[in-house]
């Protein structure tokens, strides 16, 4: 074989590496399908483990938190509570828009497959959460009770949102308080897409469901796009105290999850995570 065939047969196989590692440097390979998965049924929520007792849940108490810090390690949708009990100066004053009725947003209620939840106490567990963006459903996955760790982060197992609850934080997505219920999940796990890959795809208007292990359900729209902020801020700045105390009397649920770093898709860097709330119309 002489130099030139040699030498194209390297070029041939050497095209097909350097495709992917710029990829892998653009953040592209993030692989796998997004897992999307259906609400359970009725019946299939039926036989599942009785929720918390009214007696165990607390109210929201803010506790303290640990700064997140970005690693190269599998991401984390790192979020804590607010550190402050007391109302800073500055931080906006709770809504006083009028408390949601019962009476159901139709292109909501459209979601739902299952009824109502309760409003005002909500003693069932969650146990899915659904996003419908444009008709087409981005976000499907089911839902544990989760804590913060250590260091203070929220770190939900992956393929799997975690829910934010008690001990630890007291309302149930979908009940009404002054303050959110908090649904936290991974955009991507070990180079692999996650629950939350596309939540920053989300836009104002977007549907949100939430199932509980009674069968009933409650829908949400989102208030705003899904906006990127500072993993540190998110937690420590008064302005982004709506998050997690939006203030007044509606039913609000705030989703969280990474917003990766351009170019490491495959190590899952993030500074920044991207915060979607929305608030309960059916």
């Amino acid at each position: 074989m002489n130099t030139t065939v040699r030498r194209a047969l390297w070029v041939v196989l050497l095209l097909p590496c350097l495709s992917l590692v710029f990829l892998a440097l653009r953040g592209v390979l993030a692989v796998g399908v997004v897992p999307i998965s259906a609400a359970p049924t009725l019946s299939a929520t039926a036989s599942a483990t009785p929720s918390p007792s009214s007696s165990a849940r607390s109210t929201p108490s803010p506790a303290p938190t640990a700064t997140p810090t970005p690693s190269s390690a599998a991401p984390t949708s790192e979020a804590a509570v607010p550190i402050e009990t007391q109302e800073p100066a500055g931080a906006p004053t709770p809504s006083e828009e009028p408390t949601p009725t019962e009476e159901p947003a139709p292109a909501a209620a459209a979601h739902l497959s299952g009824p109502a939840a309760p409003w005002d106490e909500i003693t069932a567990t969650p146990v899915h959460v659904d996003v419908h963006q444009d008709g087409e459903q981005i976000v499907g996955a089911g839902i544990d009770l989760t804590q913060l760790d250590e260091g203070g982060d929220l770190d939900p197992e992956p393929q799997t949102v975690g829910w934010y609850g008690p001990p630890q934080w007291g309302t149930t997505p979908g009940e009404r308080s002054q303050y959110a219920g908090v649904l936290a999940g991974h955009v991507v796990y070990y180079g692999v897409r996650d629950v939350f890959w596309n939540l920053g795809d989300v836009r104002a208007g977007a549907v949100v469901v939430v199932t509980y292990d009674d069968g009933t359900q409650a829908a949400f729209e989102a208030d705003a796009d899904a906006v990127s902020v500072e993993k540190e801020a998110l937690t420590e700045d008064p302005a982004n105290r709506w998050a997690w105390e939006p203030g007044g009397d509606d039913a609000k649920v705030t989703l969280i999850t990474c917003d990766l770093v351009p170019g490491t898709g495959m190590t899952g860097n993030a500074f920044n995570n991207w915060v979607v709330q929305a608030t309960r119309v059916a």
